[in-house]
C-alpha cells in the first residue's frame, strides 16, 4: 500500500475510535456536571444547617438569660413586698424597672434569632427539594454512563487496536503530522482534494474550501508515497480514487 493509502486506513479508523470516545468523554463529563452539581447542594444545605443550629444557639441562649433576669425580678418582687423602707422601696423598684427593660431587649433578641432560624429552616426545604430532584438526575447520568460504557467498550477497544495497527505502517513524521491534524480538526486530519476545472488546474481542500496550488495536486498524483497538506488548514490531501477503494 501507498502511504497515502495507508493515511486514509488510518483516518477511517481513527476518527471511529474519537467518535466513540468523544461519545464515553461527553456521557462522563455530563455525569461529573450532575455530581458536581449535587455536591455543590449538599454543601448548600450543611451551611444553612449550621446557621439553622447556631440561631437556634443563640435564641437558646438569650431565652436562658431572659430566665435569669426572670428569676431576679421575681427575687425583687419579694423584697418589695416585704420591704418597710420608703427609701428601700424605690430602690428596688428601680431596679425591677431596669431588669424588665433588659429582659424585654433580651426576648426581642431571642425572638429574631428564631424568625431567621425559620428563615433557613424554609431555604432549606427549598435546597433539600432541589437537592432529591438533582439526586434523580444524578442517578440517570450514572446510568446512562454505564450503558454507554457498556455499549462502546468492546468496539472501542477494537478500534484502537486496528488504528495501533494502522499507525505502525505510516512513518513517524507523518503520523505526527497527522495527529496534530486529527487534534485540531476533532479527528478530521484528511481531507480529499477537488478538483474544480481540470483544464484550468484549479483545485480546492474539500474541508476548507481553499484553493490547492496546481503543484500540489500534480505532486499527490504523481507520487501517492509523499504526503501533502492543505496551504490553508494543513489536512493532509488524498484524491477521491483513494478513498473509494478503502471504502
Amino acid at each position: 500500500m501507498t502511504l497515502i493509502a495507508d493515511l486514509v486506513s488510518l483516518h477511517q479508523v481513527d476518527s471511529q475510535a474519537r467518535a466513540l470516545r468523544s461519545r464515553l468523554e461527553g456521557a462522563q463529563r455530563h455525569k461529573a456536571i450532575q455530581e458536581r452539581q449535587g455536591a455543590q447542594l449538599q454543601t448548600r444545605m450543611d451551611e444553612v444547617r449550621a446557621q439553622i443550629r447556631h440561631h437556634q444557639s443563640t435564641a437558646a441562649n438569650h431565652e436562658a438569660e431572659s430566665g435569669s433576669v426572670d428569676s431576679r425580678i421575681e427575687s425583687l418582687r419579694q423584697q418589695l413586698n416585704a420591704s418597710t423602707n420608703p427609701r428601700q422601696y424605690s430602690a428596688i423598684l428601680a431596679e425591677m424597672k431596669t431588669l424588665q427593660s433588659k429582659r424585654d431587649e433580651i426576648d426581642e433578641l431571642a425572638l429574631a434569632q428564631m424568625q431567621k432560624a425559620e428563615e433557613l429552616q424554609t431555604k432549606l426545604t427549598e435546597i433539600e427539594q432541589q437537592a432529591a430532584e438533582r439526586a434523580k438526575v444524578v442517578d440517570v447520568a450514572k446510568a446512562e454512563f454505564e450503558t454507554c460504557r457498556s455499549e462502546v467498550a468492546e468496539r472501542l477497544a477494537s478500534l484502537e487496536q486496528e488504528r495501533a495497527a494502522a499507525a505502525a505502517r505510516v512513518p513517524r513524521s507523518e503520523l505526527d503530522a497527522f495527529t496534530r491534524a486529527a487534534d485540531l480538526y476533532e479527528g478530521e486530519a484528511m481531507a480529499e482534494l477537488v478538483t474544480i476545472d481540470l483544464r484550468r488546474r484549479e483545485y480546492v481542500c474539500g474541508a476548507c474550501n481553499m484553493e490547492v496550488p496546481a503543484e500540489k495536486y500534480a505532486s499527490l498524483a504523481s507520487n501517492p508515497n509523499v504526503a501533502v497538506t492543505c496551504t490553508s488548514c494543513q489536512r493532509i490531501l488524498f484524491l477521491p480514487q483513494v478513498a473509494a477503494t478503502h471504502s
